[in-house]
């Protein structure tokens, strides 16, 4: 009947009765929840604005350093690569890397009693020729050019005469089979020299040229007299 009648004491004892029916999994959750999560609260700050992080700590600020760093070391390299492209392009640019217009005469198809002979004065160490007594009959030298430029051609040659210098130094020159039989070329001088094919029977000696379109060209040397001497041949473009 007392306690009825005393309202204080009543409250008293509700207030000591609901804190000892307290939940502890309540308090547990409270009190972990910010040791758990605090390092995500403290960066969201951060992540909303899309700030920079640097000045969070020395090691963020030098590892970001690096990194930027090395991006610009790679754009360097980028740019220096393009320009070795480039060069090479520029390179690559010169249209006739398939031009077959000089030939050394052992390279050459070699028919009759033509033979390479070795000698080392010879540009390659080598040169052709019909032995010396030996005749001529159909024997000859033909090498095969490609031009990828039409022009007008010379034939410019390494020459020598043979021993006997006034009977061993002419051949016959044909250039794609013409003329038959061929231009007569006289040359002098028992050494290896340079020359340019031309055509003995003319007046002077007319030096010859050829008018030649793009594509695949034949020039024979046939033996008119054995002992002379051919070390190699050229196509040179003198003109349109």
């Amino acid at each position: 009947m007392k306690a009825i009648s005393d309202p204080q004491a009543e409250t008293r004892r509700r207030a000591v009765g609901d804190a000892e029916s307290a939940s502890p999994a309540c308090t547990t959750v409270v009190n972990t929840r910010p040791s758990r999560w605090r390092p995500l609260y403290a960066f969201l700050p951060v992540l909303a604005c899309a700030c920079s992080l640097e000045g969070l700590s020395a090691a963020w600020d030098t590892s970001s350093a690096s990194a930027g760093g090395s991006g610009v070391s790679s754009g360097g390299g980028g740019a220096t690569g393009g320009g070795a492209t480039g060069g090479g392009e520029a390179t690559g640019g010169g249209g006739a890397t398939g031009d077959v217009l000089k030939l050394e005469a052992e390279a050459c198809e070699l028919t009759g009693s033509f033979i390479k002979v070795e000698d080392e004065l010879a540009d390659g160490g080598y040169y052709v020729v019909v032995p010396e007594v030996a005749g001529c009959d159909d024997d000859r030298v033909s090498c095969s050019f490609k031009i990828s430029e039409a022009g007008t051609y010379q034939i410019k040659v390494r020459v020598a005469a043979g021993p006997n210098e006034s009977t061993d130094n002419s051949f016959l020159v044909r250039v794609d089979q013409a003329p038959p039989p061929g231009y007569q070329y006289n040359f002098i001088g028992t050494d290896f020299h340079l020359d340019y094919v031309n055509d003995s029977d003319a007046e002077k000696g007319t030096m010859l040229t050829f008018a030649l379109e793009p594509g695949s060209h034949l020039v024979s040397f046939a033996c008119r007299e054995d002992g002379s001497r051919l070390d190699w041949v050229e196509l040179v473009r003198i003109g349109p």
